[in-house]
């Protein structure tokens, strides 16, 4: 794959036309008869760093899109740089913001149901675990805003179906959107939210970072994308959507009602166990023409290439501070463990390194530090790094006791403690350590 891209997209179905030009979409013609097939494709497409468009799925008259963003080169076909440089950027766009512009009407208001005519069933929900307690929309951009400041709020929160006009939807009381429900249900309010699937990658990569409160995403989306992102006013809540999504869910969650949500496959592949959630009430669904639905699988590197730029950017920000040279770092394939490529000064660099990294971000529980000739998006070459260059008995340290991932998600403390690596050379020993290549000099 190109090691450079350029955006040229303005929506999801523009990104999927780049994907499709470039040879990285897999069109699925074949008729797909449920979740777990759908989920399985997309896993065995993933190894092939593609992303797919389902065109017949089970009964459903929406296409389905999935793995959008499975790979570096596609992350960097999205913010329009080179694979290497996700993290200057990302730093560079975050002290910028581009205000969303409101306009009179969008794609996503060609079909408008309202009322009894919104039904949840409708959309191709995928189920995509096999203990998974049912279909689960894991792509949506929960959409609300606080009723003290007025500031929009975005995020990503899981919705399992339950009926044709509720979802489960699953929150955490440390999310600003938990924060925000908390306080609106105190006053015996339903807090009104609008549901957005099938957004430009930069939506999704804003949507999924963690800004601090009042902190606009959509702002920081325009950022990303050089342009604003155009809004359009819901049917029946009093909030604005992106004029370009695919679908837009409009609904209230209900205060005071909780129900049992789960079990539900995560991130760190296992299942979640059943809890008691909130519930969102439907009232409305508008959609463009022939829309695309847009899934994630929890876990994948789908999933994780949204969850890793902002955070990588913060440990790029922090070892540079540290006063190190790093090429690039990968937060991938989970984002509990990161590989840093660095241009070796001095021994004893690489714990610097490393002490930085667990310092800027807490959940990081294994920090692996290379050479700059190591590919960090590759693990073959990460381990070829590790056996080939790394000391068994001096380089590597642990940290005990050190916090991790929340608690309240880690029962077994698996998490409370943390690794560093140091898989570099000795310093200056290069002559010793040449890879051999293939390539006549």
């Amino acid at each position: 794959m190109s090691a450079v891209s350029k955006r040229s997209a303005s929506d999801l179905r523009e990104f999927l036309a780049a994907l499709d030009e470039r040879g990285w979409l897999a069109r699925i013609d074949r008729r797909v008869g449920d979740g777990l097939e759908l989920a399985s494709t997309l896993y065995q497409l993933q190894q092939r760093g593609q992303a797919a468009v389902f065109e017949h799925v089970w009964d459903s008259a929406f296409k389905v899109a999935g793995n959008v963003i499975v790979n570096r080169d596609m992350l960097a076909l999205a913010l329009g740089c080179s694979r290497d440089d996700t993290q200057r950027l990302w730093l560079s766009k975050l002290r910028q913001r581009i205000e969303p512009r409101l306009v009179n009407g969008g794609p996503v208001k060609e079909v408008r149901l309202i009322g009894d005519e919104a039904r949840l069933s409708a959309l191709p929900i995928v189920q995509h675990a096999a203990k998974d307690a049912g279909p689960y929309i894991t792509a949506g951009v929960v959409i609300t805003r606080d009723p003290d400041s007025g500031k929009r709020n975005l995020s990503f929160n899981r919705m399992m179906y339950r009926s044709e006009r509720e979802a489960g939807m699953r929150m955490m009381p440390s999310q600003q959107l938990g924060e925000i429900q908390n306080r609106v249900e105190q006053a015996g309010q339903p807090l009104e939210v609008a549901v957005a699937i099938g957004l430009h990658p930069c939506q999704l990569l804003a949507a999924a970072a963690s800004l601090p409160p009042g902190d606009d995403e959509l702002a920081l989306a325009g950022a990303l994308h050089d342009a604003p992102v155009e809004l359009v006013k819901c049917e029946t809540v009093d909030l604005e959507a992106p004029a370009a999504a695919e679908i837009v869910l409009e609904g209230e969650i209900l205060p005071g009602v909780r129900e049992r949500e789960g079990p539900f496959g995560d991130f760190m592949q296992f299942y979640t166990p059943v809890v008691e959630s909130n519930v969102f009430r439907l009232r409305a669904i508008t959609h463009r023409r022939g829309a695309y639905y847009h899934t994630i699988h929890a876990g994948t590197d789908d999933d994780m290439s949204l969850l890793a730029p902002s955070r990588e950017a913060e440990i790029f920000e922090a070892v540079e501070r540290a006063g190190s040279r790093v090429k690039t770092l990968s937060l991938m394939p989970t984002i509990l463990g990161c590989v840093i490529a660095i241009e070796k000064r001095y021994e004893g660099e690489a714990k610097n390194v490393a002490m930085a990294a667990f310092g800027a971000y807490r959940w990081l529980k294994v920090c692996v530090v290379v050479d700059h000739d190591v590919d960090v998006f590759n693990m073959s070459d990460v381990w070829w790094a590790m056996v080939t260059r790394g000391r068994a008995d001096t380089g590597v340290f642990v940290i005990a006791d050190a916090m991790g991932f929340p608690r309240e998600r880690d029962p077994f403390m698996i998490h409370q403690g943390k690794l560093g690596i140091d898989a570099t050379i000795p310093l200056g020993q290069w002559e010793h350590f040449e890879r051999k290549t293939t390539l006549r000099s």
